[in-house]
């Protein structure tokens, strides 16, 4: 199968797992219980804790019956009705435009006052009507037979609260009308009595927000005060007359997730005046419609698809997944408080997740099997780098180059052809095998690409493949990690008694053509270009001057938090331009006086100032193994007062 092809292939069963993924999302949050509850109590958190302050109902009063209102009476239930026939007659007289009552009138009390609050209804010129219900689980025949001869039918209105069965939250304004003698709900018939028309129909409760967190959002007055109450609190407005007790008739809302008390666990009355503000002001629910939920689900499996696309291993996929479904989850929280509507969290969750699951199991299993292949193949040749961008993108194997920046180490162990004669081919193979192992792993660690190995010289560069934004640095670091690695690997076998050589070490950095050169059958990534043949020669020059690490100008330029010493303005072979070169020391070196008055004594020979002599030979007094020091001073002593050196080989 030709790449091309593969490549369709995987494209297509990508969108498949994609649509598949969206599908048994929306199916699954709506038919099992337990996740289409938490995607009501996500949007149960915003709506308790994030919507924006609405002005209190200007509508809709209640006159609560409270425990200082039920306290003077002789029982406390049923309600006494001598009391709600003279609260009745007070609202009248106050003005009110509706009166509606939330308490069911479905058991006889004291004669007289049943006898009292019956002649009210009767006299009552201002629309009313009481909470009624002939549902079997409430009231018994008894119950409803004492009711429907109280409460005429046009004075009706369906009590029922509407609780969602996972969590037996009241989250629907009852419609009402649902079985014979069943009357219109409670909110509707508010609603229509003050002059509103609303569909039959079970909508969501749009819970209205509180001004502020003091303010309730609706007024709410003590039932006994009422007659004491200025009248305009009561002129035009619906007034709804229930219990607001601690213990009586209260049922959990939305707005318990966040909130106790009556905002958590409300009073039916209160539950009752959410859905006729509701209705009054055609406020219509926040939560998205069932279209854009569904394309938003679509749009999350689409991300976890190309998510598992990029083939990065599980724990990418875990991690990139998470912080997809963070910022989902943080974006739908702060966008509704910003005046977005409630989009679903739950549902675009799982899609995310079942659609990288699936890609994981489809694609990423074969994927895995053949970056294995691979890393087990190549890992110990090139860096981890290479390996994965080998496996991740097979056409990077293209014959191709491109001029990019990279910065280049040459490695080479001085007199090892010596060495080489001195040792059987065993012994010699055994050494060398060591060395080279030690070597890359310090130019793996620094996440270098090991290019080629030269007998015993080693070729490596830095920012290619992959961008390395730190590359010169990084190759600096390399090379002294180099450099006390092979002095130390010399002096461990100079006590069995085998003189390895040091291993100078170069370091350039420039443009080079790097890519994949060579043929169908066989290629090497490498690089080509000046730039590398200068950090080669770099290299060379070690041995004139005995130093084991050397830098251009241009290395240097780019690592300013690396102490350098200047060596000298040298003309490698081959070369007309010189090039100054430098050595890397340790930090505490850099910071020492040997390094500030070496410095100026190189000053003096750049400017071939004769007191360079002196200079000098007061730096070879304090150290006189300094082979930089000693180098020069050689070359001053014979009348070579100078910092430039014209090297005739390599």
């Amino acid at each position: 199968m030709t790449v091309h092809n593969k490549k369709t292939r995987e494209r297509i069963t990508a969108l498949a797992v994609a649509l598949a993924a969206a599908l048994l999302s929306l199916l699954a949050t709506r038919y099992f219980s337990f996740l289409a509850s938490l995607e009501n109590i996500a949007a149960d958190i915003r709506i308790a804790a994030l919507q924006k302050p609405m002005p209190q109902s200007k509508d809709i009063v209640i006159a609560a019956l409270i425990e200082d209102t039920v306290t003077q009476f002789a029982y406390r239930s049923p309600i006494d009705r001598a009391f709600l026939a003279g609260l009745l007659e007070t609202l009248e007289k106050k003005g009110a435009r509706v009166i509606g009552v939330d308490i069911l009138i479905d058991q006889p009390t004291e004669p007289d006052k049943d006898a009292l609050l019956k002649r009210t209804l009767q006299a009552l010129k201002t629309p009313f009507f009481f909470s009624y219900t002939n549902t079997p689980s409430i009231v018994n025949e008894a119950q409803l037979a004492f009711m429907n001869d109280f409460i005429p039918p046009q004075n009706r209105a369906g009590a029922n609260l509407l609780t969602d069965p996972f969590d037996g939250t009241v989250r629907w304004i009852f419609a009402g009308e649902t079985n014979p003698g069943m009357p219109i709900g409670f909110p509707r018939k508010a609603a229509l009595l003050y002059g509103k028309a609303t569909p039959p129909e079970n909508a969501e409760i749009i819970w209205r927000a509180r001004p502020d967190v003091d303010t309730p959002p609706f007024p709410i007055y003590p039932a006994h005060t009422i007659a004491l109450l200025p009248d305009e609190w009561f002129t035009g407005k619906i007034v709804l007359v229930g219990a607001v007790l601690s213990i009586t008739d209260r049922h959990r809302t939305p707005l318990a997730v966040v909130h106790d008390g009556d905002q958590g666990m409300m009073p039916g009355i209160i539950v009752q005046a959410h859905g006729i503000s509701q209705l009054l002001e055609d406020r219509h629910h926040p939560r998205l419609a069932t279209g854009p939920a569904a394309a938003i689900t679509l749009a999350l499996a689409l991300v976890g698809m190309l998510i598992g696309l990029l083939k990065r291993g599980v724990m990418f996929n875990v991690v990139t997944g998470l912080l997809v479904i963070a910022a989902w989850w943080s974006g739908g929280m702060l966008g509704f408080s910003h005046g977005l509507p409630l989009v679903p969290l739950v549902a675009p969750t799982l899609a995310l997740a079942l659609s990288l699951w699936m890609m994981d199991t489809l694609i990423g299993g074969a994927e895995r099997k053949q970056r294995e292949f691979v890393q087990s193949a190549f890992s110990r040749y090139v860096s981890r780098a290479v390996v994965n961008q080998l496996v991740d993108n097979p056409e990077a194997l293209s014959i191709k180059g491109e001029r990019r920046e990279a910065t280049f180490i040459f490695t080479d162990i001085a007199g090892f052809t010596t060495l080489s004669e001195s040792l059987n081919s065993e012994k010699l193979s055994d050494l060398l095998n060591a060395y080279l192992d030690g070597a890359c792993q310090i130019i793996l660690k620094h996440e270098g690409t090991i290019d080629k190995f030269i007998g015993d010289a080693i070729m490596s560069l830095f920012n290619a493949p992959i961008a390395q934004p730190d590359h010169v640095a990084r190759a600096v670091r390399c090379a002294l990690d180099l450099d006390d690695y092979t002095e130390r690997f010399r002096a461990q076998h100079a006590t069995e008694g085998i003189d390895f050589g040091i291993t100078r070490i170069g370091v350039n950095t420039g443009v080079a053509v790097v890519g994949n050169f060579g043929s169908t059958q066989r290629m090497d990534f490498t690089a080509l270009g000046d730039t590398v043949n200068i950090a080669s020669r770099t290299e060379g020059a070690n041995k004139y001057f005995g130093t084991r690490v050397l830098c251009t100008e241009r290395v240097v330029a780019q690592c300013p938090g690396i102490g350098f010493r200047p060596v000298g303005e040298v003309v490698l072979k081959g070369k007309t331009q010189a090039i100054m070169l430098y050595t890397p020391v340790a930090p505490d070196e850099a910071r020492s006086d040997f390094f500030v008055a070496y410095q100026a004594a190189f000053k003096l020979l750049e400017a071939h100032n004769p007191e360079a002599l002196p200079a000098l030979q007061a730096l070879a007094r304090a150290r006189p193994d300094d082979v930089l020091v000693r180098f020069h001073l050689s070359r001053v002593e014979a009348g070579e007062i100078t910092s430039r050196v014209i090297l005739d080989d390599k």
